[in-house]
């Protein structure tokens, strides 16, 4: 009958608009096994045909888990199917039991977002049986779909369908057989996990065949007809924020989240209409003041979408406060305090403590602002450094005052008067307005009630594990994210096993950028750099592995805390860097240095004498210090290498080699001045970088993959031991 075709059931209890080529959720199980190679989560439908004279078996259930699917009608059918796929191509099997057991095999193949191809070969145990033919387009994007199907042996009798959803939750889908006219037509209204819809055919007689109903209950959300209730979504944060996290240490638990995992969280509940305001608890957290500027620019893009946010924080410091200071309201324990006292820097000099021991410094160094050395040979600061670190602290506290007072609705003038006083009680707190009101946090509740009438939250917990349903054909295209976080040195990235302190092994940050590189789905790569330099061997290989990427897709880095000396050397020649105004960034310089210890030694009793062959063998030795032969040969050296990392910054950044050498010399900036001097191109955070990304990249819309890959398991932990051992 015609309305078999339309439906592309085999004798299911209600016929449905469906299509090999684009149904892939559980009625995958009817149309093309292949569908269920999507791997949705649970999914269940009950349908009801409106046959006169017969109930029970009306009556229809289909439903998935994940790749595996199955149908029951009573007293007359029964399956079972499984689908299986990797990236774009998806392959699977049926079998069917009524009167006789039934066999089919599917695949369904989808190259581009707007097209998919299906065929299934039905019944092919039975005469060979019959094989069915479709292709989707969608044209305007996953609210519209075309589709048409053909069997194989009638190639001039086919079936076009439409499905549509003009509005969210109302899905109108219709399949029409030229030959005969004879159509089927069904409507749907979505109500996120729920949906409810009916479908109707009609043959070439005008009259209606066939009727019914059906409702799916799933897991996954998808669009719907009624508008969630607001909610207010309740993030903790306690704990280190990091980018990347770290292995396993004896320094402590390990952080609990990540600078992307953040950000991105409160990206999606700016995007999601169901989400009116964030209540934000701040816990003992720990980060960077570039960290919590590109926090509080996410916190201050979602008000920017009329929602609201409040923050609870038992006793608020410098940080939190800035973070605060974004909120519609600032709410503290009623004994807590606010302790805004100003921003500082510490220097330690060793110079005496190695004379006492008895131990020399020896070393070279390039640029009068190259400080690292200096805790070895002065015992003060030089007034070059004193310089970069007064200005380093001249911006961290005027971008703390200019967020902090547009924040609290005061003057600059106003809020440094306050910090000058420093520590505050929360009702003297609320007094300068610093916050706004106190209660403890199991009132916080009832107070957002009288704030908002019809509260409602819900936790960052079960927010995440929400699943919504995706209806992209196929898979979207990445954009990197590769993480550069540590001290660079050669071989693996590796963490420290007493101290926790991370390395950033070039092999590992070169392997994951020849990944991006050669990934066609990879679209950009995102660099996001945190790391105070290191080895420049090993800092010139991730620079070199940067060149190639660059021929082939745009490259942008992210700055975080930290980017100098190597960390900028690694980020100087991409399409485009993006630094947080509280960046510290630059030391465009280098150095080399030993320790002679004979004076250690000697203060010891012990007695050392070296044999060697050749007149520098030894010059690497702790015994002795470098002639002045040697001094020059290693002075050269670290120039030469100074001289060409100038040359990478200016190819890199479009500047004369005189232009850089005038800003480098060794100096540490914030990115607001790094930025006023050329060194990078904008001011913005993670998100900024990624969206300048997919931009350059031209896409909409992307999904995102993260380098370097986690190793987890015995192998791995095996296999860092080894290297270990192997290292020591």
């Amino acid at each position: 009958m015609p309305g078999l075709l339309l439906s592309l059931f085999v004798g299911a209890a209600l016929q449905m608009p469906l299509s090999v080529a684009t149904t892939d959720d559980a009625l995958a199980v009817f149309a093309n096994p292949a569908g269920l190679s999507r791997a949705r989560q649970f999914d269940f439908y009950y349908m009801y045909n409106f046959e006169k004279g017969v109930f029970w078996g009306n009556n229809g259930f289909v439903a998935n888990l994940g790749p595996l699917g199955g149908f029951w009608e009573p007293g007359n059918r029964y399956g079972v199917a499984l689908g299986l796929g990797k990236g774009n191509l998806g392959s699977g099997i049926r079998v069917v039991r009524d009167s006789l057991t039934r066999c089919g095999i599917g695949a369904m193949w989808r190259p581009l977002r707007w097209i998919s191809l299906g065929g299934v070969w039905n019944d092919l145990n039975h005469d060979w049986g019959s094989v069915m033919l479709g292709a989707g387009a969608r044209p305007l994007g996953n609210r519209l779909s075309f589709s048409a199907d053909v069997q194989a042996t009638d190639l001039s009798n086919p079936v076009i369908g439409i499905e549509t959803e003009p509005f969210d939750g109302i899905v109108l889908g219709a399949r029409v057989k030229p030959k005969d006219w004879s159509f089927m037509a069904g409507i749907t209204f979505g109500l996120g996990k729920v949906s409810v819809g009916a479908v109707g055919t009609c043959l070439r007689h005008n009259s209606i065949d066939q009727a019914g109903v059906f409702v799916r209950a799933g897991k996954e959300i998808r669009r719907s007809l009624i508008p969630p209730k607001p909610r207010f979504l309740e993030i903790k944060l306690s704990g280190s924020l990091v980018d990347l996290k770290p292995g396993f240490s004896l320094s402590g638990s390990r952080p609990t989240r990540t600078t992307w995992q953040l950000l991105d969280l409160v990206k999606q509940a700016r995007d999601d209409k169901s989400i009116a305001g964030i209540v934000l608890k701040l816990e003992g957290f720990r980060m960077g003041f570039a960290q919590a500027q590109e926090l509080r620019a996410a916190l201050e893009a979602f008000k920017a979408k009329g929602k609201k946010v409040y923050v609870y924080g038992p006793s608020l410091g410098m940080l939190s406060f800035y973070i605060a200071s974004a909120a519609d309201k600032i709410v503290c324990h009623p004994v807590g305090d606010v302790n805004i006292p100003g921003v500082s820097i510490q220097s330690m000099f060793l110079k005496g403590t190695l004379e006492k021991l008895g131990l020399e410094f020896a070393g070279q160094r390039h640029g009068k602002y190259k400080s690292a050395v200096e805790q070895f040979t002065e015992d003060s600061l030089t007034e070059p450094n004193r310089e970069q670190l007064e200005a380093l602290l001249d911006v961290i506290y005027d971008e703390f005052l200019k967020g902090a007072s547009a924040g609290r609705g005061m003057s600059r003038e106003s809020l440094g008067l306050l910090v000058d006083h420093g520590f505050f009680m929360a009702h003297e707190a609320i007094a300068q307005g610093l916050i706004d009101t106190t209660c403890y946090e199991d009132e916080l509740e009832d107070l957002l009630k009288q704030e908002v009438p019809g509260f409602r939250k819900v936790t960052e917990k079960k927010y995440l594990g929400q699943d919504e349903f995706c209806y992209d054909w196929h898979g979207r295209h990445l954009v990197a994210v590769i993480y550069a976080s540590g001290s660079i040195a050669s071989g693996e990235s590796r963490t420290d096993f007493l101290t926790g302190s991370m390395t950033m092994g070039a092999k590992t940050i070169v392997r994951a950028i020849r990944a991006a590189r050669r990934d066609k789905r990879v679209k950009a790569i995102v660099l996001r750099v945190d790391s105070p330099g290191g080895s420049g061997f090993a800092s010139d290989l991730i620079w070199h592995e940067l060149e190639l990427a660059k021929k082939k897709k745009p490259v942008v880095v992210s700055m975080g805390n930290v980017a100098a000396s190597g960390g900028y050397y690694i980020s100087c020649n991409a399409d485009r860097v993006y630094a947080n105004p509280g960046t510290i960034t630059g030391s465009i310089g280098g150095f080399s240095f030993k320790f002679v210890t004979e004076g250690f030694y000697n203060k010891l009793g012990a007695k050392r004498q070296v044999l060697k062959r050749g007149e520098h063998a030894d010059a690497g030795s702790d015994v002795r210090g470098f002639t002045s032969e040697e001094d020059s040969i290693f002075q050269s050296q670290v120039d030469y290498f100074c001289r060409k990392f100038v040359q990478k910054v200016a190819d890199g950044r479009g500047l004369s080699f005189e232009a850089v050498d005038s800003v480098a010399q060794g100096r540490v900036w914030a990115g607001r001045d790094a930025y006023e001097v050329g060194l990078v191109d904008s001011l913005g955070g993670l998100l900024t970088a990624i969206e300048w990304a997919k931009h350059q990249a031209k896409l909409k819309v992307c999904d995102f993959v993260f380098y370097p890959k986690p190793k987890t398991g015995l192998k791995a932990m095996l296999g860092k031991f080894l290297s270990a051992q192997i290292r020591n």
